[in-house]
C-alpha cells in the first residue's frame, strides 16, 4: 500500500520519529501543552512541523531497533522540553511557598499550566508567559528544535546523559523557586520574630487578630516591590536557557 503511493518504509518511519519528538516537545512546553490551548491548532502546529523536518531525517534501522529509538527519543524530547517548562514548575513552587507563608493558600485556581494552583502563582506564571514571548523566546526554541535534528540525529541521543541532564534540570526548580520566594519568606519570618517579642512583652495582645491581616498586607506589598526583581531573574533564567539549549544540541547529547 505504501509503496503505490510512493512512500517508503524508512521515510514513514522517520516521519512517526520526528511526529514523536515534536509532539513530546510541544506537550512539555508551556502555554502550547496547556489545557487552555486549541487542540486543532496544536495538531496543526505539530503536523507541518513535522512534515516540513522530515526530510532532513535519515533513519535506517530495522523492526527490531524501534523500540529503543522511541525511548530515546521521549527522553530527549523531554528533557529538551524541560529546558523552558523548568522555570514555570519553579514559579508554580514559588508561588504556593508565598501563598503559604502569607496566609493567601487558601484562595485556589486552576491554573491551565500546571492544574490547582493559588493566585499568586497564576500571577508569576502570566508574568514569565509574556516575557517569555517578548523575548522572542518561542521563536528560538522552534529554531533549536529544528537545529536539533542535525546535531542530535534521530536515535543517537545517550539516554544516561539525558537522564542525568534531567535530574539537573528537577534541581533547578528548587534553586529558582527558592530565589522567587525568599524575600516574602524573609519578611514573614522577621515580622514572626517581631510578633513573638511584642506578645512577650505585652502578653494580653490579640496576636492572632493582628497577625492574619499583617501578613497579607505584607505579602502583597512584597509582592508588588519585588516585580522588577522577579522579570531581572527571569530574564536572565531565559538567557540561561539559550545557553543550556545550546550546549544540550552542540554535544550531541553526550555530556
Amino acid at each position: 500500500m505504501l509503496q503505490q503511493l510512493g512512500i517508503r518504509n524508512d521515510q514513514l518511519i522517520g516521519f512517526l520519529l520526528v511526529l514523536l519528538r515534536v509532539s513530546v516537545v510541544f506537550a512539555v512546553l508551556p502555554l502550547f501543552g496547556s489545557k487552555s490551548f486549541p487542540a486543532q491548532f496544536r495538531i496543526g502546529m505539530i503536523l507541518t512541523l513535522s512534515l516540513a523536518l522530515t526530510p532532513l531525517v535519515n533513519v535506517k534501522a530495522g523492526v527490531d531497533e524501534i523500540g529503543m529509538l522511541v525511548i530515546r527519543e521521549t527522553l530527549f524530547s523531554v528533557v529538551l522540553g524541560l529546558t523552558v517548562r523548568v522555570l514555570f514548575f519553579a514559579i508554580d513552587t514559588a508561588g504556593q511557598a508565598i501563598s503559604t507563608v502569607t496566609g493567601m493558600s487558601m484562595a485556589n485556581v486552576f491554573n491551565p499550566e500546571i492544574g490547582q494552583s493559588t493566585e499568586i502563582s497564576r500571577f508569576y506564571s502570566i508574568l514569565a508567559i509574556f516575557l517569555f514571548f517578548a523575548l522572542d523566546m518561542h521563536h528560538y526554541f522552534i529554531y533549536a528544535l529544528t537545529k536539533s535534528f542535525s546535531f542530535v540525529p534521530v536515535g543517537s541521543a545517550n539516554i544516561k546523559s539525558m537522564a542525568e541532564t534531567g535530574i539537573e534540570l528537577g534541581a533547578k526548580v528548587f534553586v529558582l523557586a527558592v530565589k522567587l520566594s525568599a524575600p516574602a519568606i524573609t519578611i514573614v519570618l522577621i515580622t514572626n520574630i517581631l510578633l513573638g517579642v511584642l506578645y512577650k512583652l505585652i502578653p494580653q495582645f490579640n496576636i492572632f487578630f493582628v497577625a492574619y491581616p499583617l501578613y497579607l498586607a505584607l505579602g502583597f506589598l512584597v509582592i508588588l516591590l519585588t516585580i522588577p526583581m522577579v522579570m531581572v531573574l527571569l530574564n536572565g533564567y531565559f538567557s540561561d536557557m539559550k545557553t543550556d539549549l545550546n550546549l544540550l544540541l552542540l554535544t550531541g547529547g553526550k555530556r
